[in-house]
């Protein structure tokens, strides 16, 4: 684990109304949320996809540090899995251990990501978490993101995360619960949506994410969450127009709204059923105006604060 990262920043007086993110992290010894790096790109280059995303994890906690704190919360930094050379599959699984970790000290992890293989990591932090404590539980992975990754390959990569997660899933004879909101068809081969389909999987398109749609979309959202015990939500940034989040590995032609986005996530976050949180494919090193990083930071912010 690296633990290079200082927080710091600005300090606008005494008080806890004045708190930002960066005081609050590490001040307690036990924490409600545990903030967890995961700095890779082995999936992308593997996934041949630009290169970048393993700088993410700082930059994300850089934008984080200066947000304001408007409830009483408590934050742990666990510090950052480094991917090295190419052992991706090391890196992955010591995120699992280190989601399983915290979950078992009543923590909640978020993740920052890195390439989208960081997913697996997560999920299987959660996985192998329940397996060991509470076998009987369903987990559902709720995906923001124009890909299924669900791709076929010799080995992991960023593309593969969520068939990593049916194929584990059925080894130990759980059910696959998987949501993938804002596929964009031009970005999935035929074979990827046969496979969802084959899998059981829900999707729903990124055209089909409007503000008019809002009411319908929460509706589908809720059916799918009845279904299963608890929540793994990942945020792959290239779900969003290229012109909030340049910084990917995969820019979108098209791209969803945060208008759309922000409402999906308050109403996944009221089931109260969130156990691990990730955002993937920030890619500082193509970022403009640490847009993506701010985008990503936003977005943490609204998942943590009421």
């Amino acid at each position: 684990m690296n633990h290079s990262f200082t927080w710091q920043g600005r300090k606008d007086g005494e008080g806890a109304e004045h708190l930002r993110i960066h005081q609050l992290v590490n001040t307690t010894p036990r924490a409600d949320y545990a903030l967890i790096g995961f700095s890779s790109d082995e999936g992308v280059k593997r996934n041949k996809g630009r290169l970048g995303a393993a700088d993410a994890p700082d930059s994300i906690r850089a934008q984080l540090a200066n947000l304001p704190v408007h409830q009483a919360v408590t934050i742990a930094d666990i510090g950052t899995v480094v991917c090295d050379g190419s052992q991706l599959e090391q890196a992955q699984a010591e995120l699992a251990e280190q989601v399983e970790r915290s979950l078992k000290q009543g923590m909640k992890p978020i993740v920052l990501g890195g390439g989208h293989e960081v997913a697996f990591g997560s999920f299987s932090g959660l996985f192998q978490y329940l397996q060991n404590n509470e076998p009987n539980k369903k987990i559902g992975i709720i995906n923001f993101d124009a890909h299924f990754d669900l791709r076929e390959a010799e080995q992991v990569t960023s593309g593969t995360p969520f068939l990593n997660a049916a194929k584990l899933s059925e080894q130990h004879q759980q059910e696959f619960h998987y949501l993938c909101i804002g596929v964009a068809k031009h970005s999935n081969t035929k074979v990827l949506f046969e496979t969802a389909d084959r899998l059981n999987c829900t999707y729903i398109y990124d055209h089909e994410l409007q503000q008019q749609n809002v009411e319908t979309l929460i509706e589908k959202l809720v059916a799918f969450i009845g279904k299963v015990d608890y929540l793994y939500i990942t945020v792959d940034l290239d779900v969003f127009s290229a012109s909030i989040a340049p910084g990917v590995s995969a820019p979108a032609v098209k791209g969803i709204d945060l208008s759309v986005f922000d409402p999906l996530l308050e109403a996944i976050k009221e089931t109260g059923k969130i156990k691990v949180f990730d955002v993937a494919e920030c890619n500082p090193r193509f970022d403009l105006d640490s847009r993506t990083a701010k985008l990503a930071a936003y977005i943490i912010f609204n998942y943590i604060f009421d």
